[in-house]
């Protein structure tokens, strides 16, 4: 691995670890997605970033009774070992793929989606998806504080264009017991202000 190739790796194993922390991690798919979009690697290379390097270095944390919730520490020199010869652990991948699989399919759609724009139009779009996904996967009961008036001002426009094709992301992310209807219940209420 060169210089450039480690420059340009290292922010998307960042990223890309933000899905496996001990918490809600949905919220990140448009962020991980910002930054795969950022980094020129095609999907081929994407997705072997994730199972072969990032994956057996990060799942550890969701095994973990007590797995970190902020930041993922990861050992840079295993991740570069991964990339140079690593081989995708299929059968880690396949008993413990399922904990990060419906998100990291999201923020491969997502990352589609990004590609194509300039860094000012992909950032106002993140900040849409952002919104619209903390809405989605609070608690539809609960009255939200999500965004700042000012916030919701800015991306408001974007955020009412982009629930079409989000929502779908978001409801293949969703779990066994929630709810659809009450989770886009709650965007649509926010998208109605």
């Amino acid at each position: 691995m060169t210089h450039d190739d480690l420059l340009r790796r290292r922010p998307v194993w960042e990223a890309m670890s933000d899905l496996f922390l001990d918490t809600e991690t949905r919220w990140s798919v448009p962020h991980v997605a910002r930054r795969c979009a950022a980094s020129g690697h095609d999907d081929e290379a994407l997705e072997r970033i994730f199972w072969a390097e990032v994956f057996p270095e990060a799942i550890h944390n969701l095994l973990d009774i007590a797995g970190e919730w902020a930041l993922l520490k990861l050992d840079e020199q295993a991740l570069i070992n991964r990339a140079n010869h690593g081989s995708i652990p299929w059968l880690t991948r396949r008993a413990h793929g399922g904990l990060v699989q419906a998100s990291w399919l999201a923020t491969r759609q997502v990352t589609a989606w990004l590609r194509e724009l300039s860094p000012e139009e992909r950032e106002t779009r993140v900040r849409a998806l952002d919104l619209l996904g903390r809405r989605y996967f609070e608690d539809p009961a609960r009255e939200s504080l999500v965004a700042s008036p000012i916030r919701m001002k800015e991306v408001m426009g974007v955020a009412r264009e982009e629930w079409v094709r989000y929502e779908p992301v978001c409801r293949a992310m969703l779990m066994g017991d929630e709810r659809a209807d009450a989770c886009s219940a709650a965007v649509m209420k926010l998208l109605s202000v």
